[in-house]
C-alpha cells in the first residue's frame, strides 16, 4: 500500500493541505510545533480510525469548523486504487468508501495499514503500562476488525461501571453492565495473548539486525488477570467488588495489562542502555510491518514522527538497511535526513500548519 494524495481540513492546526505524497520517502520539515506531527497523524488515521497521540475526537478538531476532514487517496494491493474519506466530530465519525457510506467502523478498519512510530514509541521500554497498551491495541484495531468491536464494547462497559462505582450503586444496578463486559473482555485477552507472543518471535529477528550482535530480546503477555472462562470472570468481579466500591474504579481487567520487554531474558526497562531500548521499539515497529504483509499479504507505509535524529549513525544506518526498499516511509523532522540510503525524498516545508514543497 501507498499513500498517492491526502486532503486534511480543520484538522487541528491545519486548516487546509492537499498534498501530492506519493513518492518512496517523504519528509515533512520544520521547526517544532508547526503541524507536521499533526499530518502524520492524519494519515496514519486511516488504519484503526484512532489518532496516535489522542483518545477524544474533539481534541482533533481545529477552530474552524465542528468537524475535521480527511481525504486519502490509496494505492492498494487488494483494493487497486481506492478513495477514502473520513469526517470526525465532536461525538463520533462518519466514513467513506468511493464515495459509498460505510455503515459500521468496523468494516472500515484494518484495510490501510500504516505504522506509526513516534518518540514516545521510542520510550516504550521503560514507559508508562498504558503507552504499551496503546502500541498494542492501535495494532490490533488494525489488523482485526473483531478486536476493534470487543475493545471498543469493554472499554464503554469498564466506563458506565466506574460511573456506577462512584455513585455507590448496588451491585445487582451493575451486573446487567458487568454481564455485556464478560465476552469482550475475553477476546481481548485471548486476542492480545496470541498476537504479542507471535510479534515478539519476529521483533526478535529484526532487533538482531538493528543491533548488529547476537543479543535476544524477548516480548511477554503480562495480563493484569486471565480468566479464561465466563464462570472465572464473574469470580474475579465479585472477589474485587468490596475492593472496587471503596476505590470507585474497576481495579481487575484487560484495562490494566501490559506487556514485558526483554534483553537476554533481562526486563530491559532495567538492563537495557538507550541505544539498545530504541532497537527493541525500532524492531518492534518492524515487526509489526511483517506480520502485515506475511498474515494479510498488504505492506504497510511506514510513518516516523521525528525519531530518525535521535538514533547514533550507525543505528540510522543498520535501520537504513533494514528497511524493505518497496515500504513507503514517511517521516517529519527539524533537520533533513541523512540521505545515505540512496533515497530521494520529496521534501515539504511546513509553518504554521501550511505546507509547501521545499
Amino acid at each position: 500500500m501507498r499513500f498517492k494524495t491526502i486532503a486534511v481540513s480543520n484538522y487541528r492546526n491545519i486548516k487546509f493541505a492537499r498534498l501530492d505524497v506519493s513518492a518512496d520517502r517523504v519528509f515533512f520539515l520544520g521547526r517544532n510545533g508547526q503541524g507536521k506531527t499533526n499530518l502524520l497523524e492524519a494519515m496514519g488515521y486511516v488504519t484503526s480510525l484512532r489518532a496516535f497521540r489522542a483518545r477524544e475526537n474533539e481534541t482533533l478538531l481545529g477552530p474552524e469548523s465542528p468537524q475535521s476532514e480527511i481525504l486519502y487517496e490509496i494505492e492498494h494491493e487488494k483494493f487497486d486504487e481506492v478513495e477514502a474519506r473520513v469526517r470526525i466530530k465532536k461525538k463520533g465519525k462518519e466514513v467513506y468508501l468511493d464515495r459509498e457510506a460505510v455503515r459500521r467502523a468496523s468494516e472500515f478498519v484494518g484495510r490501510f495499514p500504516a505504522v506509526t512510530l513516534s518518540s514516545e514509541d521510542l520510550s516504550i521500554v521503560r514507559g508508562s503500562p498504558g503507552g504499551r497498551r496503546r502500541f498494542i491495541d492501535t495494532f490490533l484495531c488494525g489488523i482485526d476488525r473483531d478486536y476493534y468491536v470487543a475493545l471498543q464494547r469493554y472499554q464503554k462497559c469498564i466506563q458506565e461501571r466506574n460511573a456506577l462505582l462512584k455513585k455507590g450503586a448496588a451491585s445487582n444496578l451493575m451486573k446487567p453492565f458487568e454481564s455485556q463486559m464478560v465476552q469482550p473482555c475475553l477476546e481481548v485477552i485471548r486476542k492480545r495473548e496470541q498476537v504479542i507472543g507471535e510479534l515478539g518471535g519476529m521483533a526478535s529477528r529484526f532487533y538482531e539486525t538493528l543491533s548488529g550482535s547476537s543479543e535476544e530480546i524477548g516480548v511477554s503477555y503480562k495480563p493484569n488477570a486471565s480468566p479464561d472462562n465466563e464462570n472465572a470472570y464473574w469470580d474475579l468481579l465479585e472477589k474485587n467488588r468490596r475492593r472496587d466500591e471503596i476505590l470507585h474504579s474497576t481495579s481487575k481487567g484487560p484495562h490494566r495489562d501490559d506487556f514485558e520487554l526483554t534483553l537476554n531474558g533481562r526486563p530491559a526497562a532495567d538492563f537495557a542502555s538507550d541505544g539498545q531500548q530504541r532497537s527493541i521499539a525500532l524492531s518492534l515497529a518492524f515487526a509489526t510491518i511483517a506480520y502485515w504483509r506475511e498474515c494479510f499479504g498488504v505492506c504497510p507505509v511506514l510513518l516516523i514522527d521525528d525519531v530518525l535524529g535521535e538514533l547514533d549513525p550507525e543505528r540510522r544506518e543498520r535501520f537504513w538497511n533494514a528497511l524493505d526498499e518497496g515500504i513507503q516511509l514517511i517521516a517529519t523532522g527539524t533537520e533533513l535526513p541523512n540521505c545515505s540510503s540512496g533515497s530521494d525524498w520529496l521534501v515539504y516545508h511546513v509553518e504554521d500548519g501550511s505546507f509547501g514543497l521545499a
